[in-house]
This record gives structure tokens, C-alpha cells and sequence, in this order.
């Protein structure tokens, strides 16, 4: 079944997603997506940025952006799932990601007026900007086509890891293809979804990333 032209249902069923031999290469997928999702990995940036600012106010605004923008999304995938509103925790059919889609654009504009309005420290503000702005383009292109959340999360991961932390750091980039594959080969995503949310969130985060402060 091609990933592009994936039926609407309005009953989650699990028989819809993937039917994946149990091999090596498939654990092992499984494994990458598991610890680079986009909640562990969104944790991980925000806690990057505090450990950058070395502050009492910097790990502050770090538990409240983890707070508002990673574990409200994940708690509400959950109740989605629990309520078998939606097929998986990675929401595999296109169709069922616009709520988690908005409902996540909301905590991300939420946190990032607020620290607007708080006076952030300018990393965060970049930080809650860039993911707001990338999930607010993720949800348009999902309304005619599937991306990679995946692929867009790790390689906003570390196209910010890079530029924060230098030349000792840039082998995280390659989390972006070892990401990318795990999506292929769990056949969650096509190549081109894959490269799509990867161009996306390494582009959003490197030009968030150079506005002047």
C-alpha cells in the first residue's frame, strides 16, 4: 500500500500500520525512532539550551517549555490513543494528526508568548519561535501530505546542537540519515517524507538560529 494514499477512517485500527518482519534491522529501527522521537528529543534541546545558559532562570524556563510543549502534546496523544481516537502514539494515518497537530501548534504559541511577555532568555524565545513556526508549516503540509515529524525533530535537534555547541558536536548530525532510515524502513514514511521534515526543521532552526538577538 503506497504511504502517499492512506484510507480515512474514523475507527482506529490497528491493522492499518506496517506489518514489519521481526529482524535485526527492524529492532534496531525501532530502537532510533524510540529514543529520537520527537518528545525525547525535543527534551533533550530544551535541556541542551538551559545547560548552554547556565542559569537558575535558564532551567526554569526549561521545566516550564517541557511543561507546556512536550509533555501536555504527549499526555493528549495519549488520551487520543486511550480513547482509540487515533491508531498509535506515532498517529501513522495521515488523517488523525490535524488535532495533535493543532493542539500541539497551541502549546508551542502558548510558551512562546509567554516568554514574550516574561522576557525569556532570547534562546528560548528562539527556541519556542522556531518550533512553533515549523509545527505551524508541518500541519498546513499535512492537510495534502504526510512529513516526518521524526526527521524534522532530529534535525532541529542538531542543526542547534551544532551551532550552540561547535565543531565537537557535529557528529550528532548524523542522527538526521540514521533517523530518516529508521522511518523507511518501519515504512512510516516514505524517502521523500523523510527529506521533507528533515529540510524543514534543520532550515526553520539555522535561520532561527542567525536572526540577530
Amino acid at each position: 500500500m503506497s504511504l502517499e494514499k492512506q484510507p480515512v477512517t474514523n475507527t482506529p485500527d490497528k491493522a492499518l500500520l506496517p506489518v514489519l518482519p521481526n529482524s535485526r534491522t527492524v529492532k534496531l529501527a525501532k530502537a532510533v525512532s524510540a529514543i529520537a522521537s520527537p518528545p525525547i528529543l525535543g527534551t533533550g534541546g530544551t535541556i541542551l539550551v538551559a545547560e548552554w545558559l547556565d542559569s537558575t532562570r535558564g532551567w526554569m524556563w526549561a521545566g516550564f517549555n517541557i511543561l507546556l510543549v512536550v509533555l501536555l502534546p504527549v499526555g493528549y496523544i495519549l488520551w487520543l490513543l486511550r480513547s482509540r481516537q487515533v491508531t498509535d502514539f506515532d498517529v501513522y494515518i495521515r488523517e488523525q494528526r490535524l488535532r495533535p497537530y493543532f493542539f500541539t501548534l497551541t502549546c508551542d504559541g502558548t510558551s512562546w508568548l509567554i516568554g514574550i511577555i516574561a522576557h525569556a532568555p532570547h534562546l528560548f524565545l528562539v527556541l519556542t519561535g522556531a518550533s512553533f513556526i515549523q509545527m505551524l508549516v508541518m500541519g498546513i503540509i499535512n492537510l495534502h501530505w504526510k512529513i516526518s515529524a521524526h526527521a524534522a525533530t532530529a534535525a532541529s535537534f542538531s542543526v542547534m546542537t551544532s551551532l550552540l555547541f561547535g565543531l565537537w558536536s557535529l557528529p550528532v548530525l548524523l542522527a538526521i540519515p540514521l533517523v530518516a532510515w529508521s522511518r523507511v524502513r518501519l515504512h512510516r514514511h516514505t524517502f521523500a517524507q523523510t527529506l521533507g521534515g528533515a529540510a524543514l526543521g534543520a532550515l526553520t532552526f539555522f535561520i532561527a538560529m542567525m536572526l540577530p538577538i
